[in-house]
């Protein structure tokens, strides 16, 4: 591969060195705005095409490709756009390819990645969408690839993007696909794919799934608007109360809160498929879905940046900002999803009913397996740092915090404590994390980080990761939130799980280890034995992620 790259500079006169895709040149000559349409099927047959050079798109939701220049007859240069109002932070890619020969391998090198290295060097390989496959049954996403490399190529870098350092380079991802239909229509993109549309969809079957429901109150609210015009969802769910008693709407109002937020930012796409799994659960009729509902409120944010989701941004906001940067003083007119959630987190603060638990879900896009970033003052950059909830009257550290984490380790075979860091830097003073953690005293402020790519431990070791695994994670970070509640009932004769006379009761498989209390499963091992329902899916198998535009 990297001798092919040396041969384009030996024998330029073999390059052909045409673009066949520019964003910019499709946009200008569009007089009104292209309808909202899907015509995938309509285009298989690829007629109309005049020559065999492969035809791109990146015009829908979520889509990111600039510019694409056709180097070789099976071999094409990609672009990607940077984050709106911005030169930086190209890394999501979201395309559509069409009019392929059945069989070619057709290299793609995408030449403006900036981060120094990928987890594509590691075993990840990008995803994909087939219409043809979808014809015949098969509407999955799946990995595909080979020959995939991640390096430093010799495009120099705006020093502008580099902080004022000159000279530093761009980084290529580089990788082979071989189609298996003739003119097929394909989607190709960095990790499975969650639009904002995707989002409205799945409100809509859950509120209509339980708009009637006897137990469940799940309410769907507009907390604001985006800078963008995009209304951002706020979800309240829990238990509605026994009956009409005091008594019983008491303890439901007295119930403590846990508060989730995710994508920020819009790259990162597993944090959505998180999310899912953690709604889908919670709205489930499993006994332990149950228990958590009787026994929490849960507000939720599922999507904190849609306009950078739809517009198919990595990290930053339409003001190119990081949103996860200003929780510290976030602006009504420049950040309000952000200013709104912050507002809503005081607003339960000021009432003495601050969450019990904040955890704002990401992606890693370096380091695989699942893990936690939580914040300890003992290892704080700042010296006696005394401004937090873990600091005990007697001065001394309460370490209730890494409870849920040690519980995770236990329970959810892609999740990692060694991974886990609990360390506050200075530069991370502004995220959620810490500033739930100091200004609303929260003991447990956590960012959840997933990977993007797969686990180098235990069952899923040296596999790749999928959706189905993202949303399994969901679920079990709030079943570790009952055994959390389990565990505090053993210590406190004040403390009492609603609906669960014991650990009897809270029924999930935990993955091949079986915990017959708290303590045990505090002080298991991970697992190593998969459970049936936990089987890991080969990457070569088709993902159950339909393909949605």
């Amino acid at each position: 591969m990297i001798l092919e790259d040396i041969d384009r500079f030996i024998n330029p006169d073999q390059i052909i060195d045409r673009i066949v895709y520019d964003l910019d040149a499709v946009v200008s000559e569009q007089s009104v705005p292209a309808e909202l349409g899907n015509d995938d099927e309509q285009r298989l047959s690829g007629i109309g095409f005049t020559s065999d050079t492969l035809v791109f798109n990146s015009l829908f939701e979520s889509g990111n490709l600039r510019k694409v220049i056709q180097i070789r007859q099976y071999e094409y240069d990609l672009i990607l756009t940077p984050d709106v109002g911005t030169n930086r932070f190209s890394q999501w890619f979201y395309f559509e390819v069409s009019n392929m020969q059945r069989n070619a391998g057709y290299r793609f090198n995408i030449i403006n990645c900036e981060k120094i290295n990928s987890q594509f060097n590691f075993g990840m390989q990008p995803v994909m969408f087939s219409v043809s496959e979808a014809l015949l049954g098969r509407p999955y996403w799946t990995r595909v690839g080979s020959r995939i490399c991640y390096y430093k190529n010799h495009f120099v870098r705006n020093a502008q993007t580099t902080g004022g350092v000159r000279g530093k380079t761009y980084f290529t991802t580089s990788f082979t696909i071989t189609f298996c239909h003739e003119r097929d229509v394909c989607y190709i993109a960095y990790h499975y794919p969650y639009t904002y549309t995707m989002l409205q969809y799945h409100l809509r079957n859950w509120e209509a799934k339980h708009e009637d429901s006897m137990n469940i109150h799940f309410r769907r609210q507009v907390l604001c608007n985006s800078l963008g015009g995009n209304s951002v969802p706020l979800l309240t769910l829990t238990s509605k109360p026994s009956s009409h008693s005091r008594e019983a709407v008491n303890q439901m109002k007295n119930r403590p809160y846990v508060f989730l937020t995710s994508r920020v930012h819009p790259g990162e796409s597993n944090a959505s498929w998180i999310m899912k799994g953690t709604i889908d659960f919670l709205l489930s009729d499993h006994p332990t879905a149950k228990v958590l509902r009787e026994n929490y409120i849960f507000k939720i944010v599922p999507m904190l940046n849609p306009d950078g989701v739809v517009n198919g941004n990595h990290r930053c906001s339409l003001v190119a900002e990081d949103l996860n940067r200003r929780w510290f003083c976030p602006c009504p007119r420049r950040h309000p999803t952000i200013f709104h959630t912050k507002g809503l987190l005081q607003f339960l603060t000021c009432l003495n009913r601050a969450p019990l638990v904040f955890c704002d879900y990401h992606g890693h896009s370096r380091r695989k397996n699942v893990f936690l970033y939580g914040c300890s003052p003992s290892e704080s950059w700042m010296k006696d740092d005394c401004d937090n909830p873990a600091i005990l009257p007697n001065q001394m550290e309460d370490s209730g915090y890494k409870t849920l984490p040690k519980i995770l380790h236990s329970i959810a075979p892609a999740f990692s404590l060694s991974s886990c860091s609990f360390a506050v830097e200075r530069a991370k003073e502004t995220t959620a994390r810490v500033v739930v953690w100091r200004q609303m005293q929260v003991l447990r402020s956590y960012t959840m980080e997933s990977t993007y790519c797969g686990c180098d431990h235990g069952i899923y070791k040296g596999k790749q990761i999928n959706a189905r695994h993202l949303a399994k994670m969901g679920r079990r970070l709030v079943e570790a939130l009952a055994w959390m509640k389990v565990k505090q009932s053993t210590n406190s004769t004040n403390v009492h799980l609603t609906g669960c006379s014991g650990t009897d009761d809270l029924s999930f498989s935990t993955d091949g280890y079986t915990a017959t209390n708290a303590d045990d499963l505090l002080n298991s091992s991970s697992s190593s034995t998969p459970s049936d329902t936990d089987e890991y899916v080969a990457s070569s198998e088709l993902e159950n992620n339909r393909k949605s535009n």
